[in-house]
C-alpha cells in the first residue's frame, strides 16, 4: 500500500458528512498507516492530534508521534498555479509566489468557521 494521500482521506470524510476523520489501516506487509484529515483548519488539527493519541497508543515512537496537518495556503492546493512571469536570458522574471486560483480567479471562497478557502484541495 502506498502512504494514505491527504485527498483521498478528504474524499472519505465528504462522503461521511464528518467534520474529522481519522484512518488506520494495515497493509499486506503489516505496517501501520494512519491518516487525518478535517473540514476547517480547527478540525484538521483536532483530527491530526487524535491521529498522535492513536499513534502513540499503537506503540510508535514518539517522534512520529507529532503530526502537523497541511497547512491550508493557497501553494499547497491543487487549483494554484504559481505566476513565475516571463522567462528571459536572466531566468524567470516572477519568483512563483503570486498567482491565480483556477476556482475562485478573483477572490477566495472563505468557509464560516474558518478564515482559509472552503474549496482548498490538497495537492498530495
Amino acid at each position: 500500500m502506498d502512504k494514505i494521500s491527504i485527498k483521498k482521506v478528504k474524499e472519505i470524510r465528504e462522503e461521511l458528512g464528518a467534520t474529522h476523520l481519522i484512518i488506520f489501516a494495515i497493509d499486506a506487509d503489516k505496517i501501520q498507516h494512519i491518516a487525518t484529515h478535517g473540514l476547517t483548519e480547527q478540525n484538521a488539527n483536532e483530527a491530526a492530534e487524535g491521529g498522535d493519541r492513536l499513534r502513540a497508543a499503537l506503540g510508535w515512537p514518539e517522534k512520529l508521534c507529532k503530526a502537523k496537518p497541511l497547512i491550508r495556503s493557497c501553494k499547497n492546493c491543487t487549483y494554484w498555479e504559481a505566476d513565475w512571469g516571463i522567462h528571459c536570458v536572466n531566468g524567470w522574471t516572477g519568483d512563483g509566489k503570486a498567482g491565480f486560483c483556477h476556482v475562485y480567479p478573483n477572490e477566495k471562497s472563505k468557509h464560516v468557521d474558518d478564515d482559509k478557502c472552503y474549496m482548498f484541495e490538497p495537492n498530495c
